[in-house]
């Protein structure tokens, strides 16, 4: 959850940060990391809500379906 300078050989000249969190990477200006974080970090209830509902569905999809093989 922290941000981090981050150096990219295409862009030497450009101030690029990066902030990781969960198993999310976010990359831009120091300005649109931050705001990302701070997103993350005030919504991360709801975040982890719809992560667990997303691995529930896909679960149910997997227990459902008929795959034969080719």
């Amino acid at each position: 959850m922290r941000i981090i300078k981050h150096y990219n050989s295409h862009f030497p000249n450009r101030n690029t940060y990066k902030c990781q969190v969960r198993n999310m990477t976010k990359f831009g200006s120091l300005e649109e990391v931050t705001e990302w974080r701070d997103d993350q970090m005030q919504f991360e209830a709801e975040y982890k809500r719809i992560e667990e509902l997303t691995r529930q569905r896909a679960g149910e999809y997997y227990k459902k379906l008929d795959y034969k093989g080719d």
